[in-house]
């Protein structure tokens, strides 16, 4: 049997109605569209009546809301009618109570009384489906023709996506969020498919099924594709399985409450606590008993030792922002030594510096706890089971409705005073550094690297910066045309960083975020700049905003000074640049000229091209892979 589920859509011109055909398992069929011009009597009446005719084959059951299809409509399709209660979603404020017990045929089909939330889903999910048919230019343009009633048929059982931007594919995403595959496995107990807030994008579904098959996975795709939304899919499937144990969520603290917050909105019968706070609070949270355990990697560092945490067998432990234990050090040891029969480790950044990064990184991921750690080392076996072990998609290869990033590098002269300021510090920071002759360390040399950036910012003595002088007219014009912008500096300081750029930019009244603002009151900080638009800038400090951050309001980034490792500035960059995000990014990189920016830069795009030929998304720091040599080369010592 199959199951027709009807909406009415009211357009401009026109009447029309949709029809969304699925097995009783809820498996799509096709999308059936009627349009008939508004002089045609009874309009509503003859564009239900065509989805019916035709030779099509009717379903055995309609589902319809009692408040678009009237009594006489339904009696004159032929078949049996279930007319529901108004869905809320459909902004109905109060339900409608004239609908009708289900027919038996409905009965037969799975559908009853009991089922009412569910079937109020499907019927938003259609009505949505029927904005955005007719929101298509191609389907306007078929079904315009004054004086014509117009019936269409869309298939919608899964077919190779060409074209993503394909009318049906779009419309199977929203009618189908987690279609066949996934949707079978997503089953409660009681047989119903489980419902998402959203539609999981193809590439995000394949993820999510690729989770569910391997016990260990590095998912590396691009900053903004949703890995987090993708685990808690995952883990939320497990969940309707009944085969989901204890869950550890190890993420850096400033994306803990993120984390609790998409459980919360894409699987609410999860239930979760993040253990933090006091150590005696924590203990007892430890010992909670949900479904999911959230907890930094400060904390996990304290308190592995603790049978809570260490002794117990955990299902499944994600490590988020990877990239954290990509050292082999304590906190990387007291995630490795976590006993578990899942790793999912996520980051879109597995190497930033050098080969043994992804080495520690895998012996997470290929390892569940029960038997002796393995041990990696560069080389032809490590890139063999990475290649086994992690799937990467990037944003131009999924999203290629994505608008673009467009990135620029600005050279800006310094100012008289900046210009004097800068070369008296250079030019006594170079005499200092060769009276120090054979004792001169790396560490003297990015001190004096440290001051020469601060001062390429501002001139301590007397505030002047070509950087500051060009953002604030650049944003005096975009700022008029509507746009907001988003100012990175990894410096905090009113002399040269977040404060002194807030002050410059006052006229815009930005939104300052630094590490100095407690993480409990971060998000309202960010939601006031998303929403209200007279704050049309957000001035945050690297260190804080390169991650856990949603901004796609922003269309302007802005680098004051460059972080010297290229792939914390994407990570950035991409808190804009990310699924969700509907125009065009602009990235402006600030290097004053004949400066200490200007040559450091010229090393690392050497370097750069170097590991692109090893890893797709690498990036070098510059303390640790400039050379001696290249580091002293850099003041000709």
């Amino acid at each position: 049997m199959t199951v027709g589920w009807l909406r009415v859509h009211p357009t401009r011109d026109a009447r029309s109605a949709v029809l969304f055909e699925t097995e009783t398992g809820g498996r799509p069929l096709r999308l059936r569209i009627a349009v008939t011009p508004d002089d045609v009597e009874h309009g509503v009446h003859a564009a239900v009546a065509s989805l019916f005719g035709g030779g099509a084959r009717p379903p055995g059951v309609v589902v319809a809301t009692a408040g678009e299809l009237g009594e006489d409509t339904a009696a004159a399709l032929g078949v049996p009618v279930w007319r529901v209660p108004l869905p809320q979603s459909n902004g109905g404020s109060v339900r409608d109570e004239t609908a009708v017990p289900p027919p038996r045929a409905a009965t037969e089909a799975g559908l009853d009384a009991g089922s009412l939330a569910r079937i109020e889903e499907v019927l938003a999910r259609v009505a949505t489906a029927a904005r955005v048919a007719f929101d298509d230019r191609r389907l306007r343009a078929m079904t315009q023709l004054a004086g014509f009633s117009v019936t269409l048929a869309l298939p919608l059982t899964e077919t190779p996506d060409r074209d993503a931007l394909d009318l049906a594919s779009r419309l199977r995403q929203i009618l189908c969020p987690l279609a066949d595959g996934v949707a079978a496995d997503a089953d409660g107990r009681d047989g119903d498919p489980l419902s998402w807030p959203a539609p999981l994008m193809p590439f995000q579904r394949e993820g999510v099924r690729v989770l569910l098959d391997m016990p260990g996975l590095l998912l590396a795709d691009d900053m903004g594709l949703g890995k987090t939304v993708q685990a808690i899919a995952a883990l939320r499937i497990r969940k309707a399985r009944g085969e989901l144990g204890a869950v550890l969520v190890v993420a850096p603290t400033s994306v803990l409450d993120q984390w609790r917050g998409e459980l919360a909105k894409w699987a609410p019968e999860v239930t979760a606590i993040v253990a933090r706070g006091a150590a005696a609070e924590r203990v007892w949270k430890w010992r909670a008993g949900t479904d999911v355990t959230l907890t930094s990697y400060g904390v996990l560092r304290a308190d592995a030792w603790r049978a809570e945490v260490g002794g117990r067998r955990w299902d499944t432990v994600v490590v988020d922002e990877a990239q954290r234990i990509k050292n082999r050090v304590e906190t990387s040891a007291a995630v490795k030594g976590l006993r578990r029969s899942r790793s999912w480790a996520l980051t879109g950044t597995p190497i930033e510096n050098r080969e043994d990064e992804l080495a520690s990184i895998l012996e997470f991921v290929d390892h569940d706890g029960s038997s002796p750690l393995k041990r990696y080392a560069p080389g032809a076996a490590l890139l063999e089971r990475h290649r086994a072990l992690q799937l990467r998609r990037r944003k131009a290869d999924v999203l290629e409705d994505l608008p673009p990033k467009l990135v620029s590098r600005r050279t800006v002269e310094l100012p008289p005073e900046q210009r004097a300021s800068y070369d008296r510090a250079e030019r006594d920071g170079v005499v200092y550094l060769k009276s120090l002759g054979a004792d001169v360390t790396i560490v003297h040399v990015l001190e004096l690297i440290t001051r020469l950036k601060q001062i390429c910012n501002a001139d301590p003595r007397t505030g002047a910066s070509g950087k500051l002088d060009d953002i604030a007219e650049r944003l005096a014009e975009l700022t008029g045309q509507g746009h907001k912008a988003v100012v990175f500096s990894q410096y905090a300081s009113a002399v040269a960083g977040v404060r002194l750029a807030a002050r410059r930019l006052a006229e815009f009244t930005p939104v300052v975020l630094t590490g100095d603002v407690p993480a409990s009151e971060r998000p309202a900080l960010i939601d006031t700049f998303r929403t209200a638009s007279e704050h049309r800038v957000l001035i945050v400090s690297l260190g804080v905003g390169g991650v856990g951050l949603n901004l796609q309001e922003a269309s302007y980034v802005f680098h004051l000074d460059r972080w010297w490792n290229p792939a914390v500035e994407r990570q950035a960059e991409d808190r804009v640049h990310r699924l969700g995000q509907r125009v065009k990014v602009n990235v402006v990189k600030y290097t004053c000229a004949d400066t200490i920016e200007e040559r450091i830069e010229q090393i690392l795009v050497r370097k750069q091209a170097l590991f692109d030929e090893l890893v797709d998304d690498v990036s070098l720091d510059l303390a640790t892979r400039l050379s001696r040599d290249e580091l002293l080369g850099l003041f000709e010592l």
